[in-house]
């Protein structure tokens, strides 16, 4: 080895350096190496080991909660699929079970010799399922036994009549009116000479009763078949043409649920309208509104939702709805950038510029609401004021002589009357079925029609204040009080003969008809009291008429667009009128003469049933 401090040469065996005596150890070279690896290992970088960012521990719980999302929105867009298409399946199997046991019924006919019966069962099954793959068949081969039947001899005939007619008789006494009615055709078909007059009663009395039966017992489209095989004999009475009406109307509704509920729910709307106690049509309605609010719920449509919510608990109340209402109206709250206005109040929109031509008073108008599915009351005022008066609401009147407006109330079904000032609208009338509210001149009376469960439309008169009981005064709808104190309205005399009557409800004498058509409606008077506008489709296309009341038409427009709903300027200088022209619908002004049409607010996409509304126009 060598020496550290003078390099000299030091053997093996020695520990001290011969040269310079510096101590030499054997252990050095190793030091050295072991320093050697020990920085070699230092100076080699280590790995980068830093913690991952949030970002980076986040994402993958992100994406997990996004993928169980879009699972659960496929789930219940799924449910909602499957209950739309489960309702469409049940209702088609009840008409291919409701065949099936007719087409049973037909086969029962036939074996035991009674041909016209089956073919009329085999003819009904056919009007339930239209391909059925038998009931042809049984048609086909009632016809050829009827065919081969060979021709009983007059004695035979009687013989076999007789024993027919007390069979009938049997079943007519014991009130069993399905058998008796079948026993009964059986026979006028043997024998139609035989007790022509007895058998056709008894014929009708048992289809009568039998059709009404079934009908109380939700057997709608049997009972239905039986008072069309009576009308056939002789027409129906009052009480059965309502039920019939009523029948159809409720499986129309019906036809809709868990399919379409906007629709199940406008049909049992008008339904409920005019029979509340039908059934269980209020029992329907509420259900459908609270399943149509809940599918919205599911959907994170809020708005929508307490929509349906509140319109379930007007007919209804129940703490559960109304938690729901509550939680969907404050989500639909937040999540609406502008809020909405209360139910009745004002809001105050102001326009950058008055509408061209709109120089005088105010315009009250109906606005569909495609939010909520029903109208909202607006009002434009010659100042370029826009205001929303009424939610829920249409067909407004303005008080004569005053700033309070009268509409049909859609939430709480009646009539109302905003008054400034007050914190919440009168009701002046409750109860569905109340339509066109109208102020006699002095406002201390009001007119309005009135439907019936068969779908009548009647005047009524009652005071404003509902000191009295209202009283009916003709048959009609659309009533409209002029200035002058007559009362004119769109109705039917006794003899048929329809169109616009006119009558001074404070004398004895009969009103007089002005038009001839029953489609002459939307009727306003002129501030003279002298003159009507009205529209009418007598044409095939509606347009606005002017009609003196001492007789006289002029046709004021001639588009092939829509055109109704006239008002007339208080001052006389023109009308308001809507149309849908331009493809949407709009309101538009024009001079009294028709000149100058011209569009001044847009209203929107959709007017639903319009020519129900009104517009009304005051100082």
């Amino acid at each position: 080895m060598r020496c550290p401090e003078c390099d000299a040469q030091v053997p093996d065996n020695l520990l001290l350096c011969p040269q310079c005596g510096t101590m030499v150890k054997e252990t050095q070279p190793m030091h050295a190496r072991r320093s050697g690896r020990v920085a070699s290992v230092a100076e080699t970088p280590a790995p980068d080991t830093a913690a991952p960012t949030r970002w980076q521990r986040l994402r993958p719980i992100l994406f997990w909660m996004m993928g169980f999302l879009c699972l659960l929105a496929l789930s219940l867009g799924g449910a909602v699929y499957g209950g739309f298409y489960q309702g469409e399946r049940d209702r088609e199997r009840q008409r291919q079970e409701l065949a099936e046991q007719h087409y049973r019924v037909g086969l029962e006919r036939l074996e035991a010799g009674e041909y016209e019966l089956a073919i009329a069962e085999f003819e009904y099954v056919l009007q339930l399922d239209s391909d059925h793959p038998f009931a042809q068949q049984g048609i086909a081969e009632a016809q050829a036994r009827i065919a081969a039947r060979p021709t009983p001899t007059s004695e035979i005939r009687e013989l076999a009549a007789d024993d027919l007619y007390q069979k009938a008789a049997a079943y007519y006494e014991a009130e069993q009116w399905e058998e008796a009615a079948a026993v009964l055709t059986q026979l006028r078909v043997l024998d139609p000479t035989y007790e022509p007059e007895t058998v056709e009663e008894m014929l009708f009395t048992s289809l009568y009763n039998a059709g009404m039966a079934l009908l109380d017992e939700d057997r709608f489209e049997e009972g239905i078949f039986y008072l069309d095989q009576a009308v056939a004999l002789r027409p129906l009475d009052e009480e059965a043409l309502t039920q019939r009406s009523l029948a159809m109307q409720y499986m129309t509704a019906l036809g809709y649920w868990g399919v379409d509920w906007e629709r199940c729910i406008e049909r049992f709307e008008r339904l409920y309208a005019i029979a509340p106690n039908y059934k269980d049509v209020f029992r329907r309605l509420y259900r459908a509104h609270v399943i149509y609010g809940d599918a919205w719920y599911a959907q994170g449509e809020m708005c929508p939702a307490e929509v349906q919510y509140a319109q379930a608990a007007q007919l209804m109340a129940d703490p559960e709805i109304e938690q729901k209402q509550a939680e969907a109206a404050q989500i639909c709250l937040i999540a609406t950038p502008t809020p909405i206005a209360p139910i009745t109040g004002t809001l105050p929109i102001t326009l950058t510029e008055p509408p061209p031509g709109f120089t005088a008073g105010r315009l009250a108008y109906p606005v569909y609401n495609t939010q909520t599915g029903l109208y909202d009351v607006y009002a434009l005022f010659a100042d370029g004021r826009l205001m929303r008066m009424a939610g829920g609401a249409d067909q407004p009147c303005w008080l004569w002589g005053g700033e309070a407006l009268g509409y049909r109330n859609l939430l709480s079904p009646g009539l109302s009357l905003l008054v400034p000032g007050e914190a919440a609208p009168r009701q002046l009338a409750a109860g569905a079925g109340l339509a066109w509210l109208t102020f006699s001149p002095d406002g201390s009376r009001m007119a309005y029609a009135v439907q019936d469960a068969a779908g009548t439309w009647q005047i009524t008169i009652a005071p404003t204040d509902g000191s009295t009981e209202p009283r009916v005064h003709a048959a009609g709808q659309g009533p409209v009080w002029g200035p002058t104190g007559l009362l004119a309205w769109t109705g039917c005399e006794v003899g048929g003969a329809c169109g616009i009557f006119v009558d001074n409800p404070d004398d004895d004498q009969p009103p007089t008809r002005l038009t001839a058509s029953i489609n002459d409606i939307g009727l306003n008077w002129a501030p003279n009291g002298e003159m009507l506008a009205y529209m009418s489709n007598v044409t095939g296309n509606w347009e606005i008429y002017l009609l003196s009341i001492t007789g006289g038409v002029v046709v004021l427009t001639d588009d092939p667009a829509s055109d109704g709903l006239p008002a007339w300027a208080p001052d006389g200088s023109g009308l308001a009128f809507v149309s849908n022209r331009d493809g949407a619908w709009g309101l538009y002004l024009m001079g009294p003469n028709g000149e100058d049409p011209h569009k001044i607010l847009t209203l929107g996409p959709s007017l639903p049933d319009w020519t129900m509304q009104r517009l009304s126009w005051a100082p």
